[in-house]
């Protein structure tokens, strides 16, 4: 038994017996021996022969770490127990049928296939051809769980997410001091966009202790960049690695301190095929830490060359809207005003002429109509006039004190007083008798 994985039973003589061949050599000090000298070549073919023969075609459990899918379509990946680990490899020919579930990083399999040596580096590796999902190792269903969480609580939702600047003077970076992550980054910037300034906060990135550092240092940049220097985006990341490697990026705290970062962040975890659930929850997720940097910079050489094609279509159109104005005002000199001024000034003064005539003639015409509308006013304020007909030897007749004439002499009765008003004065007298005829 093989500590770390089932594998069927064998003799254990089998193992790793010496091929001995009848060569004589003649050793350091002259004796003769009759042992062969291995090439590595021969050894290594040998071991193999020895381990394929020995087990045969068996089934081996594991949980699927370092899982690569090379273009070829072949498999590469690493199976491994709590404490042990075993290369291993399914080429796209000898893929079985029944493999119809897709494995993933993390997940535990059962796989079925050959134990042998590949032969040009030496190297102990298991060969399948048929890979059988049997469920998800511990990590990644905890890992699942936490995401199904944290997206019901809208952590994911992409209302919540800023965009980036996209001019970044100021970068900070999350990751390890000593790890391939901030050099690549710094590479890349300093290649793309040279004029950023790039700030580290350091943190373990895989560990027990590595998410309350991720932690600490996100909370750093967000104090940094309120306190003094304005940081324009954060990115929080490091190389690739198995999914006990990346496991920092998705702890819950890590998670929730990326979701409230006020500074737009990047989720730079690892290589193409690995994610984390950091990914989710930034602004943006980025494959690679380089591409992070390649994804938040401009280069600067294209920036030039945009500012120097726009700098030189505004030339040109200035130049070009100030020639036609030169060639306008060229024209005009060779025109009839400045050729001959002062019959210019004729025309002119003619038309200035007809415009007085035209609005003298305007304002007669409007002045008529004014007097024709007052004396028609006039009229009809005469016609209206009450007094009137007293002039001409009427009166009106009115109760003392009243404002409104007699109509009848029910409005009376006898021993009322009247006031008579004539054309000129007025008559203050009493009523003897009312006869109603």
């Amino acid at each position: 038994m093989i500590q770390g994985f089932r594998v069927s039973h064998f003799p254990p003589e089998t193992l790793f017996a010496p091929t001995i061949e009848e060569d004589t050599l003649v050793g350091v000090r002259g004796q003769t021996t009759d042992e062969h000298v291995y090439t590595v070549s021969e050894l290594n073919r040998s071991a193999r022969g020895i381990l394929e023969e020995a087990f045969g075609e068996i089934w081996v459990k594991g949980e699927i770490s370092e899982l690569k899918r090379a273009a070829s379509g072949h498999l590469y990946f690493t199976l491994k127990d709590a404490d042990s680990e075993l290369s291993a490899v399914r080429f796209r020919s000898r893929a079985s049928s029944f493999s119809t579930v897709p494995v993933e990083q993390g997940s535990t399999i059962l796989a079925f296939g050959t134990l042998t040596v590949y032969e040009p580096r030496g190297r102990y590796q298991f060969v399948a051809s048929i890979l059988q999902p049997i469920g998800a190792g511990a990590l990644q269903a905890a890992i699942e769980r936490l995401k199904a969480q944290l997206l019901e609580e809208g952590l994911f939702d992409p209302s919540h997410k800023v965009p980036l600047p996209p001019f970044p003077m100021r970068i900070g970076v999350v990751t390890s001091p000593s790890g391939a992550a901030f050099r690549d980054i710094r590479s890349v910037l300093s290649r793309r966009w040279p004029v950023t300034e790039l700030y580290l906060f350091p943190a373990s990135v895989q560990g027990e202790a590595a998410p309350a550092e991720i932690v600490a240092a996100v909370e750093a940049a967000t104090r940094f960049s309120e306190d003094g220097v304005h940081l324009d985006v954060l990115i929080v990341g490091r190389g690739g690695g198995s999914a006990e490697d990346l496991a920092a990026f998705s702890d819950e705290s890590v998670v929730r301190a990326i979701f409230a970062c006020p500074i737009p962040t990047v989720s730079a975890v690892g290589h193409e095929i690995d994610s984390a659930i950091s990914d989710f929850a930034a602004d943006l997720r980025a494959p690679t830490p380089a591409s992070a940097a390649e994804l938040i910079a401009p280069e600067i050489r294209d920036l030039f060359r945009t500012i120097d094609d726009q700098v030189t279509r505004a030339a040109r159109a200035l130049s070009a809207r100030l020639a036609t104005r030169w060639e306008r005002l060229r024209a005009n000199l060779r025109g009839y005003l400045f050729r001959i001024p002062a019959r210019k000034i004729e025309t002119v003064s003619q038309r200035l002429d007809a415009a007085v005539e035209h609005l003298h003639v305007g304002l007669s015409r409007a002045f008529t109509d004014r007097v024709r509308r007052m004396d028609h006013v006039a009229d009809v304020l005469r016609l209206a006039d009450p007094g009137l007909p007293l002039r001409r030897g009427y009166s009106m007749t009115f109760l003392r004190g009243a404002t409104a004439p007699l109509h009848d002499v029910s409005e009376i009765s006898e021993g009322s007083k009247i006031e008579t008003r004539l054309a000129a004065g007025r008559l203050h007298s009493r009523v003897e008798e009312v006869i109603d005829t």
